[in-house]
């Protein structure tokens, strides 16, 4: 069995994502080109929320990274996330963040931030947490509730799961102002990208490891209204 496998959930309808989408299967498999890679498309436009899930079952590794498809990726990316990985085996890991707390980190010379439900469109599951998310959420979150990475942060928080960020992050988010969902804004952003012409190959992970910056995270109370116990 392979220690990661890869996710990449696709709306096909645009073609700005079409691009996103194969610069990315492009640098995957030029890294690594027998890695267990899945492109989950929402060619009925079904929405996020049913992609998501898919997405996530499309794999059977021992870590799970799902990818949306306008994001841009760091050099030498898949041995960078394998590291990371190898950092914290057993928790949620956002590869992207917009976060406040990071520049608290990035003084400190830390890799970490904790955000208690943080999620985003770079996520990587330990696998045995996805059975377990997706039974949670089937018995607390109304089925009509289209914001799948909210639906993460709800089970997370909820479930008290530890989430982490790394920093800087490992992807960036190309979609801005273009979000399927509607969810755009300047602050759409990472607040610290290392860059796509820089490799995080020489980060030490475990700078920040036992002491993260914290930070909240904040779910519109509008959103909570699709929540039941």
């Amino acid at each position: 069995m392979s220690d990661l496998s890869i996710a990449i959930q696709h709306t096909p309808h645009y073609a700005d994502r079409r691009e996103w989408l194969r610069a990315m299967v492009l640098q995957l498999r030029a890294e690594d080109p027998h890695i267990p890679l899945t492109i989950v498309e929402d060619t009925d436009a079904e929405g996020c929320w049913p992609t998501h899930r898919r997405a996530l079952t499309a794999g059977a590794a021992s870590h799970h990274l799902v990818l949306q498809d306008d994001i841009g990726l760091c050099r030498d990316f898949t041995a960078s996330v394998k590291k990371v990985i190898g950092a914290r085996p057993h928790n949620l890991i956002a590869l992207y963040t917009n976060a406040g707390a990071v520049f608290k980190a990035r003084a400190k010379g830390h890799a970490w931030i904790e955000k208690a439900g943080i999620c985003g469109p770079a996520m990587i599951w330990p696998r045995e947490l996805i059975g377990e998310f997706l039974e949670w959420q089937e018995r607390h979150i109304d089925r009509t509730f289209a914001w799948d990475t909210v639906r993460v942060s709800m089970w997370a928080i909820k479930t008290s799961k530890r989430a982490f960020a790394t920093v800087p992050s490992l992807t960036q988010h190309l979609g801005v102002g273009l979000s399927t969902l509607g969810l755009n804004g300047r602050s759409k952003v990472a607040a610290w990208y290392i860059g796509a012409n820089r490799s995080a190959l020489g980060i030490d992970w475990s700078k920040g490891l036992s002491s993260p910056e914290r930070e909240r995270t904040n779910i519109r109370p509008e959103w909570w209204q699709y929540f039941h116990e």
